[in-house]
């Protein structure tokens, strides 16, 4: 097999903008609620005998609040990505989603059917987050050690389009993405700078966790 190197992505925990129902980005950096800091308890047990290398982080304090507890177990300084970060939804920043929704703003519409084709006035679209997510790992990988597994902590819309770059799929396919609060998703990174995605069981929910 060629040389690879493997990264979990990983969704932060539940956040207050998650509970509020808010964007938040450049106008708000929030921590995580209690549920949230219990994820990121859980995600580190989860991952306790995991064969850890490097821990990265979004520059956000709910993604580096997410790995903290898993930096602790393993004795692993995260590294800061900025091209970690949460996708730029420009003038929506900071407004509560169920208030762009009622508005019936014809362009959130148009970003809720396909968020490639209509990014946020001023944002990113979700094609161009993903590439950015790769890019910045692929680089960050390039000085790591083969067979060896990076702990990435971001966001949702991250992990979406970096499926789509992945899968060279488009837009309108991350509407049938859930990404849920502590999701994960593996990927293996080839020396031929190819991604591929893997189904491991490697970071399993317990049977006792059931939350809407």
């Amino acid at each position: 097999m060629p040389l690879y190197k493997d990264v979990l992505l990983v969704r932060h925990g539940e956040s207050e903008a998650n509970l509020s129902g808010q964007l938040a980005h450049h106008t708000w950096d929030p921590p995580l609620t209690p549920k949230g800091v219990f994820q990121s308890e859980r995600l580190a047990k989860q991952l306790i005998a995991a064969p850890v290398r490097y821990i990265v982080t979004s520059p956000l304090l709910r993604a580096q609040e997410t790995v903290a507890p898993l930096s602790r177990v393993h004795h692993i300084q995260p590294v800061i990505l900025e091209d970690l970060a949460e996708v730029d939804l420009g003038k929506w920043d900071g407004r509560r989603l169920q208030d762009l929704a009622t508005a019936n703003l014809p362009d959130f519409q148009a970003w809720r059917q396909d968020p490639e084709a209509n990014p946020p006035p001023g944002g990113e679209n979700i094609v161009a987050v993903g590439e950015r997510v790769l890019s910045t790992l692929a680089n960050f990988l390039e000085n790591c050690q083969p067979s060896t597994l990076t702990v990435a902590a971001t966001h949702a819309d991250c992990i979406k389009g970096a499926v789509l770059v992945v899968l060279q799929a488009r837009g309108p396919a991350s509407r049938r993405m859930w990404v849920p609060n502590a999701g994960q998703l593996l990927l293996r990174h080839f020396d031929q700078d190819a991604w591929s995605i893997i189904f491991s069981p490697l970071c399993q929910r317990g049977e006792e966790d059931h939350w809407d």
